[in-house]
């Protein structure tokens, strides 16, 4: 489910070349039950935060620019 979060922030997303994988690792210290819905649909949220904070705090490399230098970061990242 976390790889729907894909969607959430790229577009076009799940094409031949975005490299759609996600990993994700367990301490397996959990003792309780948990919800795969509302793991899943968390996991979808953390991963589409990250995909915009990634893209938020690059910086330009090798002569392309980066989103803070083009003005396209989001408001409640500034």
């Amino acid at each position: 489910m976390a790889d729907d979060g894909l969607a959430r922030a790229l577009f076009p997303s799940h094409t031949l070349g975005d490299g759609d994988t996600v990993f994700a690792l367990a301490t397996g210290s959990w003792n309780g039950n948990a919800d795969v819905s509302n793991v899943g649909a968390l996991a979808a949220d953390v991963m589409a935060e990250a995909i915009v904070r990634a893209a938020v705090m690059a910086r330009r490399s090798g002569g392309l620019p980066a989103a803070s230098d083009i003005g396209t970061v989001p408001a409640r990242f500034r």
